[in-house]
């Protein structure tokens, strides 16, 4: 087994990785390639002029104005403080890598939770997030995704030891302040992330954790309901999708067959070629890697389901697969109902993902055969991270900040 400290350095390393990773992207990728980031920087220039929240319909405001408040506050101060627009776009984008620091911490928290005494797992299932490309770009551009996740998985983490009956609990009422404080902040960072916060409640409630549960509830409520109600209010719904229908903005519904799904789902795990708004294209052999990868998540998937009993801490995997599978329905049922979201919003699912890809080590039953596989995926991540820079270097920006 590998020591305790060479875990938790080579952990170190991986977050150091993701932000060069994922500085890299806000350097090179051109301004307003990321899909959407034209519309979230229109709406962080709002809050920085405006201070406050945009109305879908008035002058100036774009489709992305139903979004929940939180990111394009905090990213607001950073545009007041610094000023000068090219700066501060940066410094916007560079928010996101703070982002992608904070979030390959916390998948190593989740994954050291969900299955101890397995480091390379852990160290494997941290790499998926830590060298993805996939998120490194989205880290890398202006977004709420970044945030909202890290969020979220702050939640889980520090939900899951109450998840196993057995845990102690001292002063439940404390720790469903902190869980409700970071569903909240998850929530009013992007509400189509309330779905994870939901089955986290409703599984502590399952658990017996009734004070803890609705304490966090209640903090939830109290945080995030004003922003329900304004939606109801502005709009007559409650995420304000409406509203996006009613100030004109219109998009295409894509094909919904089983195939596509799948192809869409790989995607957004790997490789951002629609994130970047298809301005590039990549060749068969990144496929063939992308593919392989994916092979890795599905084999890995079946071990963990194989050994889950013996290797995971009680009740994590139950947490985590209910989560994915909550996340992923909710994708489903938005796309059935015609509204046209990538499966980013999915993103519940990624800490069940990364627990899978890490297991994929185990398909060979040595500790040098295990280490061997981890090595490798980490790679084909670099090799995929390595072209995405290069294709994606060489596209025109889309935007002037």
């Amino acid at each position: 087994m590998m020591p305790a400290r060479a875990t938790a350095i080579a952990i170190g390393v991986l977050a150091v990785v993701a932000g060069l990773l994922a500085m890299t992207a806000a350097l090179v990728v051109p301004a307003g390639l990321p899909y959407d980031e034209p519309a979230h920087w229109s709406n962080v220039l709002f809050y920085a002029e405006h201070l406050g929240p945009p109305v879908l319909g008035d002058p100036g405001v774009s489709y992305q104005g139903q979004q929940t408040p939180l990111y394009y506050a905090l990213a607001a101060v950073l545009v007041r403080v610094v000023g000068d627009a090219d700066a501060a776009f940066l410094a916007v984008r560079l928010l996101g890598v703070a982002g992608a620091v904070a979030l390959t911490l916390l998948t190593a928290g989740i994954l050291v939770r969900s299955i101890p005494g397995r480091p390379v797992v852990i160290l494997t299932g941290t790499a998926f997030i830590a060298l993805n490309p996939m998120f490194a770009v989205i880290a890398g551009s202006v977004q709420n995704d970044t945030w909202t996740l890290v969020w979220a998985f702050a939640l889980l983490w520090a939900a899951l030891p109450f998840v196993d009956p057995s845990h102690p609990a001292p002063r439940p009422w404390a720790w469903g302040l902190l869980l409700g404080a970071l569903g909240s902040a998850a929530i009013l960072t992007k509400l189509s992330i309330a779905p994870l916060v939901a089955i986290v409640l409703v599984l502590l409630l399952v658990r017996r954790r009734i004070v803890m549960a609705l304490t966090a509830g209640a903090v939830v409520l109290a945080a995030c309901g004003w922003w329900i109600v304004r939606n109801l209010l502005l709009y007559g719904d409650l995420t304000g999708q409406a509203g996006v229908e009613q100030a004109g903005y219109e998009f295409g519904q894509g094909a919904l067959g089983p195939l596509h799904l799948a192809r869409s789902a790989l995607t957004y795990l790997f490789l951002p070629t629609e994130y970047l708004r298809n301005s590039i294209s990549a060749p068969w052999w990144i496929d063939a890697v992308v593919v392989v990868l994916g092979l890795a998540i599905a084999a890995g998937g079946v071990l963990l389901a194989v050994r889950a009993r013996r290797d995971c801490a009680p009740g994590a995997v139950l947490l985590l697969v209910v989560v994915g599978a909550v996340s992923v329905a909710a994708w489903l049922v938005q796309v059935t109902f015609g509204w046209h979201v990538a499966f980013r919003t999915a993103y519940g699912v990624l800490p069940l993902v990364a627990l899978a890809f890490g297991c994929a080590t185990q398909a060979i039953p040595s500790r040098r055969g295990g280490i061997a596989i981890g090595v490798m995926l980490g790679m084909l991540l670099l090799v995929v991270a390595g072209w995405v820079a290069v294709a994606a270097s060489a596209e025109p920006a889309q935007l002037v900040p």
